[in-house]
């Protein structure tokens, strides 16, 4: 079959064509709602523009295919294969994409708010400045991606994999991160205001400038996180582990740190006003110049702690 021959039948009232070949096919512009390509080979095709809204894809191959600006609101892409696929300024809202694989895909400035990404594979992907706003991405993998500036308000990211992701300046507010992966990402000037954190790894991620004000980052793995500027007002890190991290300036007013680890961390000219440090360990931790008002400390481990006067606590 080739693009012809599907338009003529379309035209006709036909909507299935599963199973087609239509690799390398040109079809630009074309309104093929509502269409049925499910496990068809579309790969390298050229769909920049094309009315896809509804359409079932599910396990369609579009390998290195151009759907630049495609509508594709509502349709199904269960399993499909998009690697290395142009999604630039697509709208996918409400798009079904569960398992699907889109590694190295490119879906800048792309519309996924509500779209379902959960087991989906994007590694490599460029989605900066994409709207993925209440999108599910859960158990997905998005090590290496790059989300800057893009829009993942409520979004839930449960164990999903953000590995040396890239989310500078990103929204996550109330966004769901419980046990998500977030080793050496760079989350600087992002905003995590209200997100779910708990039990997700933060380990040598960078977090600078960011907002985390009233974040829940209970029993979070932060060990040599980068937290310098940070706002952590009202941010519950009850057990989180903060070994050498580099809290230098960050705001933790209000915050709850009872038990937690935060041996090593450097806490210089930090703001720790109303803080509830009960039974938290503190060994070795930097706090020259920090701002302390009001802070409840029973049972905390001081050992060797620079205080705000620069002695040692011994």
């Amino acid at each position: 079959m080739n693009a012809e021959d599907l338009l003529r039948l379309y035209a006709v009232g036909e909507r299935d064509f599963h199973t087609a070949d239509l690799q390398g096919a040109h079809l630009q512009e074309v309104d093929l709602s509502g269409v049925i390509l499910k496990k068809a080979i579309l790969s390298e095709v050229d769909l920049s523009g094309a009315n896809l809204v509804g359409a079932d894809l599910n396990g369609v191959v579009l390998k290195q295919a151009n759907l630049n600006g495609t509508r594709l609101h509502g349709s199904h892409l269960v399993g499909a294969d998009l690697y290395e696929a142009n999604l630039t300024n697509a709208d996918l809202n409400g798009a079904v994409l569960w398992r699907a694989t889109l590694n190295k895909t490119i879906l800048s400035e792309a519309n996924l708010s509500r779209a379902n990404l959960d087991e989906a594979i994007l590694s490599g992907a460029n989605l900066s400045r994409a709207n993925l706003k209440g999108a599910k991405l859960s158990k997905a993998n998005l090590s290496n991606a790059y989300l800057t500036e893009a829009n993942l308000g409520r979004a839930t990211l449960i164990e999903t994999k953000l590995i040396s992701a890239d989310l500078r300046g990103a929204s996550l507010e109330f966004a769901e991160l419980a046990k998500a992966n977030l080793t050496e990402a760079d989350l600087s000037r992002t905003n995590l205001e209200g997100a779910n954190l708990s039990e997700a790894n933060l380990s040598r991620v960078n977090l600078t400038g960011a907002n985390l004000t009233g974040v829940n980052l209970h029993k979070a793995n932060l060990i040599a996180a980068k937290l310098i500027l940070a706002g952590m007002r009202g941010a519950n890190l009850e057990f989180a582990e903060l070994t050498q991290a580099n809290l230098t300036e960050a705001d933790l007013s209000w915050a709850r740190l009872s038990k937690a680890n935060l041996s090593g961390a450097y806490l210089r000219r930090a703001i720790l006003t109303d803080l509830d440090l009960d039974s938290a360990i503190l060994r070795g931790a930097d706090l020259f110049e920090a701002k302390l008002s009001q802070v409840k400390m029973n049972n905390v481990d001081l050992s060797w702690v620079k205080m705000p006067d620069g002695t040692i606590h011994f």
